[in-house]
């Protein structure tokens, strides 16, 4: 898949999302606020493709799509299925030069400084407590695919994995899923 197609597919997951609880309730307005953070990073996103910069669309997409997939998980949000990471096998051989690896390798040692400085903030009896864990989990796994990606060559397909982790952890951590043990600056949302 090209970032500009995984963009338009975005719009499409945010444009058809909406919130799940009654309006005015706690819930509707951390959905409101998440749906505005993937939105937001939607537009900046559509914006640096349209100045041609594809490495700053696909980090900014991926972070939504993160926002949005968290967010669904936790069914603060209903609509369409969540987007996920495509394969960007197709725009491999532009996300390449020194510029690029210095982002992903940014990236990477962002999301793994976030996922150490956060603990699952539930008490472990709530039904929030798994999906804390499950998100985290989800970093992990995220912050894992990308090192396979980064071995493989596979650059563009690495930082969308690291920002999408990003999200995943900024909408858990303004959801009041974790607590930040430190490193505060790490994260965009803190709790409500």
């Amino acid at each position: 898949m090209r970032v500009a197609e995984f963009g338009g597919l975005l719009g499409e997951a945010v444009r058809g999302t909406v919130p799940c609880s009654p309006e005015g309730t706690p819930l509707w307005r951390l959905a409101r606020e998440a749906h505005g953070m993937a939105d937001a990073y939607l537009a900046d996103g559509r914006t640096f493709l349209s100045s041609g910069d594809t490495m700053n669309a696909l980090a900014a997409f991926a972070y939504a799509s993160g926002w949005l997939d968290a967010s669904l998980a936790l069914g603060l949000l209903s609509g369409p299925a969540a987007t996920g990471i495509p394969d960007f096998t197709e725009e491999q051989a532009s996300f390449g030069g020194e510029r690029f690896r210095e982002k992903r390798a940014r990236y990477r040692q962002m999301l793994a400084s976030a996922i150490e400085a956060v603990e699952c903030s539930p008490d472990t009896g709530s039904p929030l407590f798994p999906a804390a864990v499950a998100a985290l989990d989800r970093a992990g796994a995220l912050l894992a695919e990308g090192d396979r990606h980064t071995r493989g060559g596979r650059e563009g397909d690495a930082l969308a994995c690291f920002s999408h982790g990003h999200g995943w952890l900024d909408a858990g951590v303004r959801a009041g899923l974790f607590r930040i043990l430190h490193s505060r600056e790490l994260f965009t949302a803190g709790p409500l």
